[in-house]
């Protein structure tokens, strides 16, 4: 056995992810205590039944690419049910270990300690790595991430020592990358670059060094699994089955054609393309100056070639020759740049994603900005009789501070995200004209119990977007508890209007019928929901209400009996339906009811 000592590597190791796991409970102390879903949140996690067992066939149906977070989705609500603190962990968890894959991957890299000791702080600290952290969907960036580095970190260590071991587990981690989002498909192209840049960078053939060309065939040829492997993305795409929910579904359908090469939205790919050159701008941007970070952005669309458009455009294409013209000198600067390009380039291309900008988008293309950075700090130019890439012994002053400075902008960002109000009234301050701003800010006043707030603030949705649908929903619902009926009912007729297939919409409709004492209007409005939507237990629970006050038990029960059927921890319905049978016996009816029915009663 090998005795352990400072000079151990695997103490090293140990003790960078230590300090990694402490810097990071530090920086995300704050966020980590909200009790708060964002976003998609809700309907991926809040809302999703699918979650609720480990019911692998039933998670794979409503994630499909993105099934193995879905199933680490099920594992946290097994673990603490729906308190956002277990998944918020597990995301910073995540985060920590890629930072610290980031260290390993750079070490390997690059021969030396420091560097990779710096590259995984700056990784961890960078502000930019918030939104994923904190937006607890956003798992599927950071699993995606972490099963991609491991990837890299044990394809390198089997060309290092070829030990098949390494390849295996390679091999399982690139599967697993391709189960958690959609752009590890980029994978195995990353693979091809890593080999052509450092692994095959020396080979020689008859005693002088091969072409670039044949180099390239080379790499190309060890990462074959690896393209296959990737296969298993737009296969996945293809089948896109109707249970998924809307997060996960990604690929545009329209009756029976799945069109992969398109996400969900309108944007043409034209009006894409042209958006993205000024995003991926923005990105680099936000990599250096990691300042006025938005959770929503309220980005231009560009229609044409304007003067901004192409000024982008002849910025990254600038960036493109720096890293063909430092491939000799600087390789480090060079792989960095083409890192960052590589993994942004399914979700900054031409295919159309419904918003254009979104900051957890460049988590991986982050490691990219890492490289590049620690290569301008700790690098020399290559020495062409030595290994590529020198390390300067001499720690400069400049790495400390960067890491201080970004510190403490990741923990002024953090404090952003302590609560719903904090966190959306940056966003109205930073995105005015965005109507979802103003609806999600009403929410969280909702949620202090300022129903008046809330409603002006659907209102400036409204005003803003007049076929904003979430914001005459949420408008009615806080006009509900006011108990000014006729308002709500007039936001769920606009909603209604705006799209009628919305279930939940007429049992909302339903409910204020109800409160009115108007049944036969809430029981027309719940059999439309249950019509749209069989197995909505909310649609039969609410039936069951209308029934109990039309003095129809037995179908009132029935209904009951159903809502539990579909959903067994409807606390609700258990109290409801006990009223029900008080109501049976009352009125002299026999009630036959099963053993776990008498247990529950």
């Amino acid at each position: 056995m090998t005795r352990l000592t400072k000079n151990n590597p695997a103490v090293l190791d140990i003790g960078v992810f230590f300090v990694l796991i402490l810097w990071g409970l530090a920086l995300y102390f704050v966020p980590l205590h909200s009790n708060s879903f964002y976003f998609d949140d809700v309907s991926s996690i809040e809302s999703n039944e699918a979650i609720r067992t480990i019911d692998l066939p039933k998670i794979f149906n409503a994630f499909n690419t993105r099934s193995l977070v879905g199933l680490s989705f099920a594992i946290n609500y097994k673990w603490g049910g729906l308190h956002p603190f277990g998944y918020r962990l597990i995301n910073l968890l995540f985060h920590c270990l890629n930072a610290f894959l980031v260290f390993l991957l750079i070490k390997l890299t690059l021969q030396s300690k420091w560097p990779a000791f710096f590259a995984s702080i700056l990784f961890l600290c960078h502000p930019i790595q918030t939104e994923p952290v904190n937006y607890i969907t956003q798992r599927f960036v950071l699993m995606g991430a972490f099963f991609y580095l491991l990837t890299l970190v044990l394809y390198i260590q089997y060309r290092c020592w070829s030990q098949k071991n390494y390849l295996i587990a390679a091999f399982g981690s690139a599967v697993a990358a391709m189960f958690c989002k959609e752009f590890t498909v980029t994978l195995p192209l990353m693979l091809t670059l890593y080999e052509l840049y450092f692994l095959n960078c020396h080979s020689k053939a008859q005693g002088r060094r091969i072409s670039i060309w044949m180099r390239s065939f080379a790499s190309l040829r060890m990462t074959i699994p690896f393209f296959v492997i990737a296969l298993i993305v737009p296969i996945l795409l293809l089948r896109t089955p109707k249970e998924m929910i809307g997060v996960a579904s990604i690929a545009e359908s329209r009756t029976h054609h799945i069109d992969i090469t398109r996400a969900q939205g309108n944007i043409s790919r034209k009006q894409y393309f042209l958006t993205e050159l000024n995003v991926v701008r923005t990105y680099v941007r936000l990599l250096f100056l990691p300042i006025d970070q938005d959770l929503d952005y309220d980005y231009p669309l560009s229609h044409d070639i304007d003067k901004k458009t192409l000024l982008s455009g002849i910025f990254l294409l600038c960036l493109l020759a720096i890293a063909v013209i430092t491939y000799k000198s600087y390789r480090i600067v060079s792989f960095g740049i083409l890192w960052f390009f590589i993994a942004l380039s399914v979700e900054s291309s031409v295919i159309p994603i419904g918003h254009p900008i979104a900051e957890y988008r460049l988590y991986l293309a982050s490691v990219g900005f890492v490289f590049f950075l620690t290569a301008l700090l700790y690098m020399r130019p290559i020495d062409q009789k030595k290994v590529p890439g020198t390390i300067s012994k001499k720690l400069f002053l400049a790495p400390f501070l960067i890491l201080i400075g970004f510190s403490i902008l990741t923990f002024q960002r953090n404090n952003i995200w302590k609560d719903d109000f904090s966190l959306w009234n940056d966003v109205v301050q930073k995105s005015p004209h965005k109507a979802r701003a103003y609806n999600n800010r009403g929410l969280a006043f909702a949620q202090q119990g300022n129903l008046t707030q809330a409603i002006a603030d659907y209102d400036k949705a409204i005003a803003i977007d007049p076929y904003y649908i979430n914001a005459y929903i949420n408008s009615g619902f806080a006009s509900n508890k006011q108990g000014n009926f006729a308002a709500a009912l007039s936001d769920y007729n606009k909603a209604i209007a705006l799209n009628p297939q919305l279930a939940e919409v007429y049992i909302d409709r339903g409910n204020t019928y109800f409160y009115q004492g108007n049944y036969i209007l809430a029981l027309s409005d719940y059999n439309k929901a249950i019509e749209l939507k069989p197995n909505l237990a909310e649609g039969y629970n609410g039936r069951a209400n209308a029934y109990l006050k039309l003095n129809n038990f037995t179908q009132s029960l029935s209904d009951y009996n159903k809502a539990l059927e579909l959903k067994p921890d409807y606390a609700d319905a258990y109290y409801n339906r006990t009223i029900c049978y008080y109501q049976l016996k009352k009125y002299g009816y026999t009630i036959k009811m099963t053993p776990a029915a008498k247990e529950n009663h």
